[in-house]
């Protein structure tokens, strides 16, 4: 079942312009080495915005001035999303490889 939730979610980043953002989460997670830490939203496009706050279901307005997303807060909405899929999971799937840690 899980398994079929992790396709589920990396279908539906596909779909949509979430490639800047899953790669940030790539570099950031294998970086720190956990689901922690923060991105800056502010090289993202106005669509890539929109996408993102439709996921996080926030206005684009408070995306904007938060100007950064938490990794954990992400996951949270993710697992709300797609029970039971891990942020680590979903990247591995995404990018067809497992995340190394540094």
């Amino acid at each position: 079942m899980r398994r079929n939730q992790v396709f589920a979610a990396v279908e539906r980043f596909e779909s949509g312009p979430f490639a800047k953002v899953l790669e940030a989460f790539r570099v950031r997670y294998e970086t720190i080495g956990e689901t922690a830490g923060t991105i800056y939203t502010t090289p993202l496009s106005y669509e890539e915005l929109v996408a993102l706050a439709d996921f996080m279901d926030v206005s684009v307005y408070a995306l904007e001035l938060q100007r950064k997303l938490s990794l954990k807060n992400f996951e949270e909405k993710l697992q709300s999303k797609y029970p039971g899929v891990k942020l680590d999971q979903l990247l591995a799937v995404y990018f067809e490889k497992e995340t190394v840690q540094k």
